[in-house]
């Protein structure tokens, strides 16, 4: 199917490491494009982290450099820089980096250096605060942006201490902020014939998905708060215990509350006026919650799901990773596939009803060196 795919013939070098790039690059490879990653000799940092596979890998890099070709450079030798150069200049149609801020230029990596002989090269920087002001050199990595960009101060139960989203949220927005900016230049490029530079950072994306709290606070003048597996104002729409699981159950309008309350048996709830609307509700939702939360406790976890389906009420198990693996509608959808030992999760599209697959495994480490470096 490659040749079919909507980025065959398009060339990508990735100068990344941990997650962000290396996902945004493997997004693009399974999309078509030939990605040649460059690993400095001790492997990409990802390559040591969590759980090892195999010789020199490890999951959370066997996660995110599928259908990609490693080749192994020292960029502190200048030769070894020179052909990167030369082969960025004359084989690539897209560059991203995220070297630490600075790096890349002092290197002569950087756009300023590479785009004057490769006009129609688009270049993509990936960095962790953004390209402008006072933290614009510093590192970063998922957890700390989490932090700085107010998403934990509105993740966790109210009276616990914030948390830390239990995916990294901001390396995979990012790679794929990195993706839409990318695949947007080579549309302009297909009218101009030039590329350019493509800047996105963790911090930008974060911020990006607080719009709303920041809408809150201004409206408002009230600093958004952890709600659990709420939201402030809005009930019922929580995560609820069962006589032997949890279940999220979201009745946001009138119909869906007169549903639910049909399928908890609790009719009554329809003519209290505390719970009358769903403005009602949103004020007296500690009630709601409790109500709702009683009631669910006299059945399983499972039998309130098909209930409340059936009723046309919004709800879902709490799943934990094995059940997801496991359930048949994540079977039906074929976007689960087995690397060698390990599952990877395909790309979240499909083209003409087919979603694009594996072509090969992450690479070792320096596998193709000797494919495309000259040999002695």
């Amino acid at each position: 199917m490659s040749s079919s795919l909507p980025l065959a013939g398009i060339r990508i070098v990735e100068i990344g490491q941990n997650v962000a790039a290396p996902f945004g690059a493997m997004v693009l490879a399974d999309l078509g494009a030939s990605v040649v990653k460059i690993e400095p000799p001790g492997g990409d940092d990802a390559r040591h982290y969590s759980a090892k596979a195999g010789r020199d890998s490890s999951i959370v890099f066997e996660a995110f450099n599928r259908n990609k070709e490693s080749v192994c450079l020292d960029l502190a030798d200048e030769a070894q820089r020179q052909w990167l150069r030369e082969f960025i200049r004359d084989s690539a149609d897209v560059c991203i980096q995220s070297l630490r801020p600075g790096k890349a230029d002092r290197l002569e990596l950087g756009a300023d250096a590479l785009l004057p002989t490769a006009p129609q090269l688009i270049y993509c920087n990936l960095g962790a605060y953004g390209a402008h002001g006072p933290l614009s050199e510093l590192p970063g990595y998922d957890p700390m942006i989490q932090a700085f960009s107010g998403i934990m101060s509105v993740t966790g139960e109210a009276d616990r201490t914030p948390a830390r989203v239990g995916v990294p949220l901001i390396d995979l927005g990012t790679g794929l902020w990195l993706c839409i900016g990318i695949l947007a230049a080579i549309n302009r490029r297909h009218s101009t014939g030039r590329g350019g530079v493509v800047d996105v950072s963790l911090l930008e994306t974060a911020l990006n998905w607080m719009t709303i709290h920041f809408g809150v606070h201004a409206a408002t003048g009230a600093t958004p708060k952890r709600a659990g597996s709420g939201i402030r104002g809005v009930a019922p729409n929580r995560a609820y215990d069962t006589a032997d699981g949890q279940i999220m159950i979201t009745a946001l309008n009138d119909r869906l509350f007169s549903a639910l309350a049909q399928a908890l048996e609790h009719p009554e709830w329809l003519q209290d006026p505390e719970l009358a609307s769903s403005r009602e509700r949103g004020k007296n939702r500690h009630r709601v919650n409790e109500l709702v939360q009683a009631a669910l406790m006299h059945r399983s976890r499972d039998e309130w799901v098909r209930r409340l389906r059936d009723a046309g009420v919004p709800c879902s198990p709490i799943h934990d990773t094995a059940e997801v693996a496991a359930n048949a509608q994540v079977s039906a959808l074929g976007i689960l596939e087995t690397i060698g030992e390990l599952p990877a999760v395909l790309a979240a599209l499909r083209f003409e009803h087919k979603r694009p697959g594996i072509r090969a495994a992450a690479p070792s480490l320096g596998e193709h060196n000797a494919k495309y470096l000259p040999q002695d």
